[in-house]
């Protein structure tokens, strides 16, 4: 039998993490030559009137093999770049929708920078913005239902395959999984990533964290992931555990994802990419000989092939 999150815990209330109310949601589209813009009030708001303006791009296939999100990273300059994915999937005939996650380019707080938010405040703010992440992302998932898509696949790159993680994990409509150049185990993203320098010193300066007790704190990290079963059990959680996609991981069946990991990505560290693999179940993966940012620039032919044979089953 897979493993699945508790449904009952699902629904509890909304002091659970990945449980707002999405049921009335309204959804505005503009149609366009090359995609719809789908756009919405994010069901989990931050009070900030520019994050909580939802958006994503919907690019229609004229096939019906089914729907799929695609996850952008975190970043400045990423987005367009990342719409080769979606672009591919909709030809391939795989209508593809790209939310902009919350924080990042249009949803971006004023003064601040696209991304930046995820990569530096505390762990409670930090859930905050992740439930707020996967619930925006769940809410793309409720409209290619309400407009007649069965079948959803998800596929998530860097920064995005952490929240596709978490959404797969909770979300039973999701059918496949693709995760590109990510990673788990927050230990190793903020103490051995060049990308989160900044974290770390947020941390050391508001003497929220130090690597010893984060050592510390993750000394039972496995056994908790592990025993996971349920969104009720993030309540009993060290915060920074409930926003890492590792601890998520074991709930997705290994057969139903692919893996595409980078031999020299000094943004996720390699301890980082195989915790979450490993907690997956070790399923099929791909190395990329490449850096982070690299994996998509050489190898974006390759991976949209291999993701597009997995996505046909072939």
């Amino acid at each position: 039998m897979e493993k699945t999150v508790d449904e009952d815990a699902i629904g509890k209330g909304l002091s659970l993490m990945y449980t707002s109310s999405r049921n009335s949601v309204k959804f505005f589209v503009n149609h366009g030559n090359e995609y719809d813009t789908i756009e919405f009030k994010s069901p989990k708001p931050s009070g900030d009137p520019v994050v909580d303006h939802a958006k994503a791009l919907f690019f229609k296939s004229k096939a019906d093999k089914g729907a799929l999100i695609f996850v952008h990273g975190t970043g400045q300059r990423n987005f367009e770049p990342l719409e080769y994915y979606p672009k591919f999937f909709s030809k391939s005939g795989y209508s593809t929708i790209m939310p902009v996650l919350p924080y990042h380019f249009e949803r971006t707080p004023e003064g601040k920078k696209s991304g930046m938010s995820f990569i530096k405040g505390t762990d409670v703010e930090l859930s905050k913005r992740f439930d707020q992440a996967v619930t925006d992302v769940l809410t793309c998932i409720d409209y290619l239902e309400k407009v007649g898509f069965k079948k959803v696949n998800i596929m998530g790159f860097s920064f995005g395959g952490m929240i596709s993680t978490i959404a797969m994990a909770i979300d039973h409509r999701i059918e496949k999984g693709i995760f590109v150049v990510t990673g788990g185990n927050y230990e190793y993203i903020t103490w051995k990533s060049v990308a989160t320098k900044i974290l770390r010193v947020s941390y050391e300066e508001n003497k929220a964290c130090n690597p010893a007790e984060c050592a510390l704190k993750h000394f039972n990290f496995d056994k908790i992931a592990m025993n996971f079963t349920s969104l009720d059990d993030l309540k009993d959680m060290p915060v920074c555990f409930t926003y890492d996609p590792s601890i998520f991981a074991h709930l997705i069946p290994p057969r139903k994802t692919l893996f595409f990991n980078a031999l020299f990505d000094f943004f996720i560290p390699k301890a980082s990419s195989n915790d979450l693999w490993e907690k997956m179940g070790k399923p099929r993966r791909y190395m990329l000989p490449s850096g982070h940012l690299s994996a998509h620039l050489f190898f974006k032919k390759f991976i949209a092939k291999k993701s597009l044979n997995f996505l046909n089953g072939t």
